[in-house]
């Protein structure tokens, strides 16, 4: 449902332009909108290549789209920069991507005169310590309010005691492990907007601090009666999913709810 809504908008945009300019060509091989996917992990290590999740070596990916919302899949996908970055090198053809250096690089994808809107590629040192900046031992006492409590759950990741932004963290409850589940009545894993999440990235983010992590423990006003210590894990992975020293990090927390 999402990727079909950022289809949408991207059609609707490529539509206007090309209406304003008297062309609506269309048909099944004709591209209409181009949709360019962000990478599956939020940074890169220097003198590495990109990676998915489960430690792949992966590459840029866009698709293409016709009059009809149909994909194109032999629609030829070119990858370019769109700064004059030079702390990747980035293969036009394959979308093959290759750090050399720390920072940042805008890239876009283009096809038949379509250019996508740019994706940022972050560049980071190897982290080399996960520590945790809240309590791993802590209690949670309820206290029945209109609005859902929020127990902040907080990691920082560093290279060289230099904080690390834009990197991957787990959550997930070790125990009871049926709390990983979106409708648990009882306490849930969520970000800051309360929405369920298990995954965060480093950053500056609620607790001030560069180079953190946060998902909170979440009791809504209507909670079922609980009184036992939950044990929540946060891990941080390499790209070749071998652990940050450090990892894991596992919070105990007591949690009473009458």
């Amino acid at each position: 449902m999402r990727e079909r809504a950022r289809w949408v908008a991207a059609l609707a945009m490529v539509v206007a332009v090309a209406a304003a300019c008297g062309d609506t060509k269309s048909g099944p091989n004709t591209p209409l909108s181009i949709q360019f996917n962000p990478p599956q992990l939020p940074s890169m290590l220097v003198n590495d290549q990109l990676h998915d999740t489960l430690g792949n070596i992966d590459s840029l990916h866009a698709i293409v789209f016709n009059s009809a919302g149909d994909t194109i899949p032999d629609a030829p996908v070119r990858y370019q920069h769109a700064d004059t970055s030079t702390i990747v090198s980035i293969d036009p053809v394959t979308g093959h991507v290759t750090a050399s250096d720390t920072g940042f690089a805008r890239v876009v994808a283009q096809t038949s005169g379509l250019q996508s809107p740019p994706e940022t590629l972050f560049v980071v040192s190897r982290p080399d310590l996960f520590l945790s900046i809240t309590h791993l031992n802590d209690t949670l006492d309820f206290t029945s309010v209109r609005t859902d409590t929020l127990f902040a759950l907080s990691v920082r990741l560093s290279a060289a005691a230099i904080p690390v932004d834009h990197w991957r963290i787990e959550y997930r409850f070790v125990y009871p492990a049926g709390l990983n589940d979106q409708d648990s009545t009882r306490v849930l894993l969520s970000d800051d907007n309360r929405k369920f999440s298990l995954v965060d990235t480093t950053g500056v983010g609620i607790s001030g601090v560069p180079g953190t992590a946060t998902r909170f423990l979440r009791v809504s006003a209507f909670a079922h009666p609980f009184d036992d210590t939950v044990v929540v894990e946060a891990r941080a992975f390499y790209p070749d999913h071998t652990v940050v020293p450090g990892s894991p990090l596992r919070f105990k927390v007591l949690v009473n709810i009458p």
